[in-house]
């Protein structure tokens, strides 16, 4: 292919059925900007778009599966997803949707309206949906959040439409700040969400309620920040993960005990979220 370059880009590979929506939650964790499926005989193909063929590499490293990187010289085709963009309901009144979906709600829902950008977080991924409703069962009002791996800011947004008052959204990439900032505004809770890039372990507060929705691997290696953060009696919210990494997870976290376990499966693939405190 040559020497990599800015150019968006996208990876192409072929995954077994069975492992459809495990690899689609690592593509979205890492930071693909939308993903196709193409049926290809017994497997399926996952084409999974990115800004730069550099950022679509990185992400290549991280799967196990054969990828291959193709570039494009325009952004028509990472800007495609958005004529699919649906609205997506969750918890019992969340309703999420993007800026140019049109939507009646109902008198009971509660809408945010989110456009991910080129951020992760359009509240389509089971894990995104998982955590927005364990934020509207246990938030109450006036609760300090703090949002690790806020991406498009959905998270940070939900959490101030359901009344916290102090919501700290970090993420590593530098796009977030806008686009979550963006979205708050958008939201009209501008006035409650910051947002940094710095590292978690620079977070010096602690808060009522933490919520990370991120791969296993990452959240296990941030597990004593995660830990740190969360106030006594407060509570940590861990989505991003399968059934089966449930106890690698449980142990990384301790002492804190694990008081919740919610699923939802999606295809063949179990997603949890889980609540510690």
């Amino acid at each position: 292919m040559g020497e990599l370059s800015r150019q968006e880009a996208r990876l192409r590979l072929v995954v077994n059925r069975d492992d459809v929506d495990r690899i689609s939650g690592e593509l979205w964790h890492l930071g693909t900007l939308g993903i196709e499926e193409q049926i290809d005989g017994e497997g399926v193909i996952l084409l999974a778009g990115f800004d730069s063929a550099i950022a679509a590499d990185e992400a290549a490293k991280h799967l196990e599966s054969f990828t291959i990187v193709e570039e494009f010289g325009s952004r028509d085709y990472l800007d495609a997803w958005r004529e699919f963009a649906t609205v997506y309901r969750t918890g019992n009144r969340l309703v999420v949707k993007a800026p140019w979906v049109s939507y009646q709600p109902n008198g009971t829902e509660l809408v945010l309206w989110i456009d991910p950008g080129r951020s992760f977080g359009s509240g389509s991924h089971p894990s995104t949906q998982l955590a927005l409703a364990e934020l509207e069962r246990l938030l109450e009002g006036n609760e300090s959040v703090l949002d690790v791996g806020c991406g498009s800011g959905i998270l940070a947004v939900a959490a101030a439409r359901l009344g916290a008052t102090q919501v700290f959204g970090i993420d590593i990439d530098t796009a977030a700040p806008d686009v979550t900032i963006g979205n708050a505004r958008a939201n009209g809770v501008e006035e409650f969400i910051e947002v940094s890039t710095g590292p978690l372990g620079d977070v010096s507060d602690t808060f009522d309620v933490v919520v990370a929705n991120m791969l296993a691997s990452t959240l296990i290696e941030l597990a004593p920040d995660l830990i740190r953060a969360v106030r006594p009696r407060g509570r940590l919210i861990i989505s991003g993960i399968l059934n089966a990494q449930i106890q690698s997870v449980v142990e990384a976290l301790r002492p804190l005990k694990l008081l919740t376990t919610r699923e939802r499966e999606a295809s063949e693939q179990t997603w949890v979220v889980l609540t510690f405190g």
